[in-house]
């Protein structure tokens, strides 16, 4: 870390930038080992290759228990992490969870907490195999998901010019349901429930990324941050370029639901909706649905390293409009 950066803080750099900082002081990944740069760590193992990835969940910045319950906490900790494993289109397997809480925590939250991680576990046939407790000033909750890699493992790094960028289901809907619940909103209708499930009860891909996996995708990322962010994520790490039509972009129908949210702006910049962002062959066309009925949409295409837009707009301006954890 040079004296310059010393000077600063972690907010002039913002994640993307410090993760950036970080990498480069650490030591070259053994052969055919990815050690950071994607969505999980890639760790060779006799018996094949091994998936890591861990996850932080920080009260009053990652949830907020005047509209989430612990349950829901449970469950959206450990949907993050299976969502890493399905950008890698591999199958998730054992979690340890570490959980960071004041002593005056109530018991309801914690025993809360353990039926929403039981719950998310049983769904997705993960493994709960140990853990760790500490006191914290406020509730942090942290998981480290282990998984089987598919071979070969899709990274974030493969695009090609010429190749197709296609992403899973809907966006937008978790941007609208954390508005609702953030608002209080007193909506009492079936697609306010559902925009908050989005953002409470996520659902990650698993079972759309085995099934593409049969289709080579040559890049792949989960959309945790927004199309915009993770977009720019998998492009800085393909070192290309993109052109995505606007129209093209699958938004949540019911978006246009909560007064006062722009839906292409949801879409593109709202974080959360853990939707897979994937880039194929520009030869090859896939199936508008997948076997489980989540939509595939191709919504653009790779280029040349240099340009990158959205419709009209630069990707980069974008991007700053999106989330980032420091920022």
């Amino acid at each position: 870390m040079s004296k310059d950066h010393r000077k600063g803080t972690v907010s002039e750099l913002g994640e993307t930038g410090l993760l950036k900082l970080l990498s480069e002081r650490l030591p070259v990944p053994a052969g055919g080992e990815v050690w950071g740069g994607d969505d999980t760590a890639v760790l060779e193992r006799p018996d094949g290759r091994l998936l890591v990835t861990v996850d932080t969940l920080v009260e009053g910045f990652d949830f907020d228990l005047s509209y989430a319950s612990g349950s829901d906490v449970g469950w959206k900790a450990l949907a993050a992490n299976a969502s890493d494993i399905a950008a890698m289109c591999g199958r998730p397997a054992q979690a340890v969870t570490s959980l960071a809480l004041p002593r005056s925590t109530p018991l309801a939250f914690v025993d809360d907490f353990i039926t929403g991680l039981i719950a998310a576990a049983d769904h997705w046939g993960i493994a709960l195999v140990g853990g760790d407790i500490s006191e914290a000033p406020t509730l942090v909750v942290s998981i480290t998901l282990l998984g089987a890699a598919g071979d070969p493992v899709t990274l974030r790094s493969g695009a090609v010019t010429g190749d197709a960028v296609y992403v899973t289901g809907s966006l937008g809907g978790a941007a609208a349901g954390l508005v609702l619940l953030g608002s209080r909103s007193d909506r009492d209708d079936p697609a306010a429930d559902r925009l908050r499930a989005r953002q409470l009860r996520p659902e990650p891909r698993l079972e759309a990324a085995l099934w593409l996996a049969g289709f080579e995708p040559t890049a792949m990322i989960d959309l945790s941050d927004g199309l915009a962010v993770d977009l720019s994520r998998l492009l800085d790490s393909s070192d290309r370029g993109c052109h995505i039509e606007e129209e093209l972009i699958p938004i949540d129908p019911d978006v246009a639901s909560v007064s006062g949210l722009d839906p292409l702006t949801a879409a593109v910049t709202g974080g959360e909706d853990f939707e897979l962002l994937f880039t194929v062959d520009g030869e090859r066309e896939l199936p508008a649905t997948s076997p489980g009925g989540i939509a595939i949409t191709k919504i653009g295409q790779v280029t040349d390293s240099g340009t990158r837009t959205i419709g009209t707009r630069d990707l980069g301006a974008l991007k700053e409009k999106g989330w980032d954890h420091l920022r």
